[in-house]
């Protein structure tokens, strides 16, 4: 009988993570180019990786970090959608993990962060233009699809997704 790997030890073929070495931290808009570029915008130039929100200063940016090196990032805009009936709510956007990190819970991190960021600045909602290849990703942590999938020139199918939080009033 071989040893069973701790739970918290994530491993693939090619490289482990182990999720305590994982640091979420906010970074610069800047900061994230590089990453989109090479995962959300390959076939476009690095300065169609800076989008319109991106320095304001509501917008916050987080990466995380496996031995100082950025694996995963994601911004959230206070942006409310004119297709949503409801206020108070954020844009995450940009939200991509290095292929080399997949499947080992880094997008998990990013969003649960993503969402309390949200919550804590009084938003009531989370919502995205999800690409089609990642709603399942979205459904699993608790996002429901909103209206018909879209196409996005140049970039692909999306669809609306939002999350509401329950906020206490203090």
């Amino acid at each position: 009988m071989s040893d069973l790997p701790s739970p918290h030890l994530l491993a693939t073929k090619h490289s482990m993570i182990l999720c305590a070495e994982i640091q979420l931290k906010q970074i610069t808009a800047e900061q994230s180019f590089p990453l989109r570029h090479k995962i959300l915008r390959p076939e476009q130039t690095l300065d169609n990786c800076h989008y319109e929100g991106d320095f304001e200063p509501t917008t916050v940016h987080i990466g995380a970090f496996h031995h100082n090196q950025l694996i995963g990032i994601c911004s959230i805009y206070t942006a409310n959608n004119r297709s949503l009936p409801i206020s108070e709510t954020c844009q995450l956007r940009a939200m991509a993990t290095d292929p080399s990190a997949r499947g080992k819970g880094v997008g998990m991190r990013l969003l649960s962060a993503a969402e309390t960021y949200a919550a804590q600045q009084g938003h009531n909602s989370l919502w995205a233009n999800a690409r089609k290849a990642a709603l399942g990703f979205y459904q699993k942590s608790g996002y429901g699809i909103v209206g018909d999938e879209f196409e996005i020139a140049g970039i692909g199918a999306h669809a609306l997704v939002i999350k509401r939080f329950v906020i206490a009033k203090r």
